[in-house]
């Protein structure tokens, strides 16, 4: 497989699928506007929603509920200088077992994680923790579900010096079904 050599690159193929698991995402407040009867529907108005910057640690809006995204959409673009912003469900964070990165190191897999239930990058900023070789591989086997144990095996094996970001949770969610693990980013270089 081709590195992933940019967050824009990454949005790409995430959106196309490429790295398994996701959650339901869009390109632009047109795209979500135009599936929001199937969002709606699908997901429920409950859903929260979440405006992501294609810019790597870009600012973002969390939890926004589905009548909120397109004034939060044009509030990033005008007032925060964002230009490059897509949609993606907010996930089950209620729900998280355990969330974070792992990549293949010299020593076996590396793991830094977060057990909080709060979107990653609150969750790791609050309790930080590391596991390696046998430890993170059992850590990881425990929580994922089969499907998604192989799916995280596969990325690892095709993307090498890549690290992989993923949050499990206590159900099945995401654009696979049967997959209790969602992999929010596949990068290397970025």
């Amino acid at each position: 497989m081709e590195p992933v050599l940019s967050k824009k690159d990454f949005v790409r193929r995430y959106i196309a699928g490429e790295f398994g698991n996701a959650a339901p995402t869009w390109n632009d407040l047109d795209e979500y506007k135009t599936a929001m009867p199937w969002s709606v529907y699908k997901l429920g108005y409950h859903q929260r929603y979440h405006i992501r910057n294609r810019e790597a640690g870009g600012p973002g809006e969390y939890n926004v509920c589905w009548k909120q995204v397109g004034a939060d959409w044009h509030y990033l673009k005008t007032y925060r200088g964002c230009k490059d912003l897509y949609i993606s469900a907010m996930a089950p964070t209620e729900r998280t077992i355990i969330q974070g990165e792992v990549q293949q190191g010299v020593w076996g897999w590396e793991l830094t994680y977060s057990l909080v239930r709060k979107p990653m990058r609150e969750a790791l900023a609050e309790t930080t923790l590391t596991a390696r070789g046998l430890g993170a591989r059992l850590l990881l086997r425990e929580a994922m579900n089969d499907l998604s144990y192989q799916w995280l095996e596969h990325l690892l094996g095709e993307y090498p010096d890549h690290v992989v970001e993923f949050s499990v949770y206590s159900t099945c969610w995401g654009t696979v079904p049967g997959h209790n693990t969602v992999f929010w980013e596949v990068r290397y270089g970025y």
